[in-house]
């Protein structure tokens, strides 16, 4: 399973989706917490039929962390410009993990 690192920390295992015109549905069916996911190449996210809150985090192509946002439920938003891909997540893991803008993601096997 891959992970997702900063500057050599682990931050989680994650998962790598599909190319998608949107975010919004989980990967996995039922309950429990859900796990971190790179989206790769979309434009629209949103948070409709979720109950709980989530943490996007826009990349550009050399996983530069271009914006964090939180999204309540049921709530759209456009990617900034740049963005190539999208690390989803559970709210509050951002701000854990101590990313911030600029700072530079990988993703390893």
């Amino acid at each position: 399973m891959p992970w997702l690192l900063l500057e050599e920390k682990v931050l989680s295992s994650i998962e790598v989706g599909s190319d998608r015109s949107f975010v919004g549905q989980s990967l996995h069916d039922g309950g429990g917490s859900e796990e971190t996911q790179l989206i790769m190449s979309t434009k629209l996210i949103h948070t409709f039929r979720r109950t709980k809150s989530m943490d996007f985090i826009f990349l550009d192509e050399s996983f530069k962390i271009l914006e964090i946002k939180t999204l309540i439920p049921s709530r759209i938003k456009f990617s900034p410009l740049r963005t190539k891909s999208i690390v989803k997540t559970n709210e509050g893991d951002a701000a854990r993990w101590n990313v911030q803008v600029n700072d530079i993601l990988e993703i390893r096997s």
